[in-house]
């Protein structure tokens, strides 16, 4: 690489919380325009619920600072972003404990930083038997095999992992990661 040249690394955003259930309300159209004007490149999302896949330069954590940061300043709301490079992301899919598992019910849950040693006994502790749980660094697998409309888990996961954390199941995880290609 000639001296002075910087390289970018592809990366995907996942935003907790927006667009559900009327709260939180960003538009992507309104979000893909915050990521250019942070100079980001290759800016594109994915559904409606906070998935922005782009380029730029910097750590996980300073990237998800500057993102979280410019949606307080130009939306007045706090939403906490977990961002992971496309390497990382197609690790974590190759990871995946639970492979021959309904992807829809497979989720992995990104959190913003590392959770407290008590919170694989808090998190079991909310379980069932049908929903086993596997935590791997910065992410946390469950499988919840009966759904998670009625799971106390996934209703108290973040309060039970201790620290924020943005889910999704494993289909959309693999979206994303096809959008890269």
């Amino acid at each position: 690489m000639p001296a002075g040249a910087t390289t970018t690394t592809r990366y995907a955003a996942f935003l907790r919380g927006i667009n559900v259930g009327g709260k939180n309300k960003i538009a992507m159209s309104e979000l893909r325009a915050l990521a250019e004007a942070l100079g980001y490149s290759d800016v594109r999302t994915y559904i409606n619920s906070g998935n922005l896949l782009f380029s730029a330069e910097g750590s996980d954590l300073e990237l998800a600072g500057q993102i979280e940061r410019a949606i307080t300043e130009q939306f007045g709301k706090s939403i906490d972003v977990a961002v992971r490079t496309e390497a990382r992301l197609r690790d974590i899919l190759l990871g995946n404990p639970y492979p021959d598992q309904n992807a829809s019910q497979v989720t992995v849950a990104f959190l913003t930083r590392p959770a407290p040693a008590t919170a694989p006994e808090r998190v079991a502790a909310l379980a069932t038997d049908g929903e086993p749980v596997t935590f791997s660094g910065l992410e946390v697998w469950v499988n919840y095999t009966n759904g998670m409309a009625d799971s106390k888990l996934a209703a108290q996961f973040s309060k039970a992992v201790g620290v924020s954390a943005t889910v999704r199941n494993v289909r959309t995880v693999g979206k994303v990661v096809a959008l890269f290609d």
